[in-house]
């Protein structure tokens, strides 16, 4: 199992988040919004490659949306009405998803195999969602599914604070994260912005 966080995006909905391991090595930028039509929630490796998206393609109150990897699609997700103590299905990809909205706590199964496990957790006195991670294969699918259950929850309200409380565990010798971190936001949203004005 691998454990990565981004930082919980509260109703911003927007903007770029970096994805970054345990040991706070940025690993992976989270960027773009979701709530209309033809909206995307993408994800970008540090060398600025395109590794998945998830595409908004309906509105209403199930919105549908649509799971990429490596530029094919993979499967689809719709929000259920109600969803506060239930399950929703990623079809074709045959994984279901079990939670809860006030605590933030939800696991993701293929079969009988959990593959998932998403928290909301403090690091910092600031709120970050958690993912441990039993299939790495598809580690940037479940970057944009956590992006976008943090969202709902947002929508729901009474969420409760994270009571679980996490640590960066940062070795003496490691890259500096901030020098680290704010060079590869620079660079990946140069080449974020280049690839879209381009019209690619």
């Amino acid at each position: 199992m691998r454990r990565f966080y981004l930082k919980s995006q509260g109703l911003e909905n927007k903007g770029a988040t970096i994805v970054s391991d345990e040991k706070h090595n940025s690993k992976y930028l989270l960027v773009g919004k979701w709530g209309i039509k033809n909206d995307a929630l993408s994800v970008y490796d540090l060398n600025g490659k395109l590794v998945s998206e998830l595409k908004q393609v309906s509105v209403g109150k199930l919105p549908k949306f649509e799971l990429f990897l490596q530029g094919t699609k993979v499967g689809t997700v719709t929000t259920p009405i109600g969803f506060i103590r239930g399950f929703l299905l990623v079809h074709n990809l045959h994984w279901w998803i079990a939670g809860d909205t006030v605590t933030c706590h939800f696991k993701v199964f293929h079969g009988i195999s959990t593959i998932l496990e998403i928290n909301r957790v403090q690091i910092n006195g600031s709120a970050y969602i958690e993912l441990n991670v039993f299939d790495q294969e598809h580690l940037p699918l479940f970057i944009c599914l956590a992006a976008i259950l943090d969202r709902w929850i947002q929508k729901r309200p009474p969420l409760r604070e994270p009571k679980l409380v996490r640590t960066w565990k940062i070795n003496s010798d490691a890259t500096s994260y901030d020098n680290f971190l704010k060079e590869n936001l620079h660079e990946n949203n140069q080449s974020f912005h280049c690839r879209h004005s381009s019209g690619d």
